[in-house]
């Protein structure tokens, strides 16, 4: 399992990307201890305004590669019996990573839950989760791209059955095993 999030959070950390950051946002994004303060980042470049929509692509101009080149790393890394490798990615899509995968999976979630997970998880308002997925494809794009659904309304296990039984079946697939004649 490869968590993108997590790699753009631990690339934050980095002098190199920390530096390219305060370049281009300006020394504000720190903290008292130098450390970049995502929430000013953040106020920086989520949203609707032209300043923050040109910060977005900026942002992601230096993020995305770094970030790219991670995830190869770590795909190399793992073992050659794996499986699946799963890319989790809530900018998949935009980020043009979806080219390296050989399925996508659309884990669809209520807002009223979105909104109650980034509330006890990260301690977004909804008007800060409203703010970053409006920076976002639509959700119905994303839906409209994926090859499989998991619906993620009920409870936790019902989504991971749902996740374990669209995993298994492509990994018969990718392996030749239940494909019939002539299908792709």
């Amino acid at each position: 399992m490869i968590d993108a999030d997590r790699i753009g959070h631990e690339l934050l950390l980095t002098s190199d990307i920390r530096a390219k950051l305060c370049h281009v946002f300006g020394e504000e994004i720190l903290d008292e201890a130098g450390v970049i303060a995502r929430e000013r980042l953040a106020a920086k470049v989520f949203g609707a305004s032209e300043p923050q929509i040109s910060n977005r692509i900026r942002l992601n101009e230096i993020l995305h590669p770094a970030i790219r080149e991670e995830i190869y790393r770590l795909i190399k890394l793992a073992p050659q019996d794996a499986d699946a490798i799963i890319l989790d990615a809530a900018l998949l899509l935009e980020a043009g990573w979806a080219d390296e995968c050989d399925v996508i999976i659309f884990i669809d979630t209520p807002l009223e839950v979105r909104q109650q997970r980034v509330a006890a998880n990260r301690g977004w308002s909804a008007e800060e989760l409203q703010r970053r997925e409006a920076s976002q494809w639509s959700l119905s794009k994303k839906r409209q791209l994926a090859r499989f659904i998991v619906d993620n309304a009920g409870s936790p296990q019902s989504a991971v059955n749902q996740l374990t039984s669209v995993l298994e079946k492509t990994i018969l697939e990718h392996r030749g095993v239940g494909r019939q004649a002539g299908s792709v």
